[in-house]
């Protein structure tokens, strides 16, 4: 149970604490319009914003591990942690990725709940319920 609740964690994006994001956080970067032109090449047409990690960082752009992007439309589109070094002047804004204390354990004990709900639903029968005589359906031989 404990690490379903684990997996089941929920996230959000929040402003980052510190200047500029720091090697390995998970981040969200959103690209001003010129970004989005400057790495229509790399991510693809009207992109909006990467989602990943980051791997490196230096003074005129900073290297992420990408796992999503979002485009114009709105849709998502998974990546499989593919670097991308982003130029900083193609950033508008950084947010990092933090759990959500408040929505996890709403989550897990949502999770909980349902568990003992099937529990005691499928408790009786599976093993209490009673045979008739003579074996299954009743029947004499």
């Amino acid at each position: 149970m404990v690490a379903v609740a684990a997996l089941a964690g929920c996230y959000v994006y929040r402003p980052l604490d510190t200047v500029e994001p720091q090697v390995g956080t998970r981040v969200s970067a959103d690209l001003t319009d010129g970004g989005s032109d400057t790495l229509a090449r790399y991510v693809g047409p009207g992109v909006t914003s990467l989602r990943g990690g980051v791997v490196s960082t230096e003074g005129a752009a900073v290297t992420l591990a990408v796992t999503s992007v979002m485009d114009r439309s709105g849709q998502q589109q998974f990546w499989r942690g593919e670097p991308v070094r982003v130029p900083r002047a193609a950033v508008r804004d950084f947010e990092q990725r933090r759990l959500s204390l408040g929505r996890s354990v709403l989550l897990g004990a949502a999770l909980l709940g349902s568990s003992v709900v099937a529990w005691e639903a499928f408790q009786g029968g599976i093993h209490g319920g009673r045979l008739m005589p003579g074996g299954v359906g009743g029947g004499a031989r």
